[in-house]
């Protein structure tokens, strides 16, 4: 089978490896990139855990001048996939929630009492998925958010890959954020590529990331919000 992988670098290489090691076809087109765009400095006054949704935002700590002082605090990410980039990044205490926002809130409200009187930081991405503020917020927390990062979308989709669209080749497309969604969605119609909605097979991580796509195209959703789960039904599907 052969498939298009949409998500950023170094993670769409990343899933692509994993296609071709179970013996499949997969074309790589991020189309997304990543930006980093930190603070000079954080605000930690009154900071007691980091609360982290990306291994992006990991990356941009880890290379930032108050690691030192961040890698102490206790973190709080959205899966395991993060945690362990938390980990590997020299952070000291991490907890991974189930793989989603609201998740990731669940878990930091149940350690309200030893977070108590004092402030989240949420370093993430200037376009967020879902609203971890909010939540915490509604639960008596004190949610910091900071952006660190920006995800800026492609201008164009590689030659190849449109002429393998027009000619029907893929089994099936990865996406992994609405971000990702809407970004392809205008690159193909920015394509002419509209008389290919009806064929196109797309395999989405998420309920908020097949939205964008929803009504245009044939969109499976992954049973959990990851990537076992997604490359699963996909497989499965096809």
């Amino acid at each position: 089978m052969r498939f298009l992988v949409t998500r950023p670098q170094p993670d769409c290489k990343r899933t692509a490896d994993k296609l071709r090691a179970a013996g499949h076809l997969a074309d790589e087109a991020p189309l997304l990139r990543f930006r980093a765009d930190p603070p000079g400095s954080f605000d930690l006054s009154g900071v007691k855990a980091l609360a982290v949704t990306s291994r992006r935002a990991v990356t941009v700590l880890s290379e930032h001048a108050q690691m030192p002082d961040l890698k102490a605090l206790p973190v709080f990410a959205v899966g395991e996939s993060t945690a362990e980039a938390c980990r590997r990044a020299g952070f000291e205490s991490v907890t991974a929630a189930d793989g989603d926002v609201a998740s990731l809130a669940s878990c930091l409200l149940d350690h309200r009492g030893v977070l108590a009187g004092s402030a989240v930081l949420y370093p993430a991405a200037e376009e967020r998925a879902g609203d971890l503020e909010g939540l915490l917020d509604e639960g008596g927390m004190t949610c910091r958010l900071q952006v660190v990062y920006r995800m800026e979308a492609v201008d164009e989709l590689p030659e190849a890959v449109v002429d393998a669209l027009i000619s029907s080749a893929y089994d099936g497309v990865l996406v992994y954020s609405k971000r990702t969604a809407e970004a392809l969605l205008d690159l193909l119609t920015a394509s002419g590529l509209n008389p290919v909605f009806s064929g196109l097979r797309v395999f989405a991580i998420s309920q908020q990331a097949a939205g964008p796509l929803s009504g245009h195209m044939k969109v499976h959703v992954a049973g959990a919000p990851n990537e076992t789960a997604l490359l699963k039904l996909a497989l499965t599907e096809c």
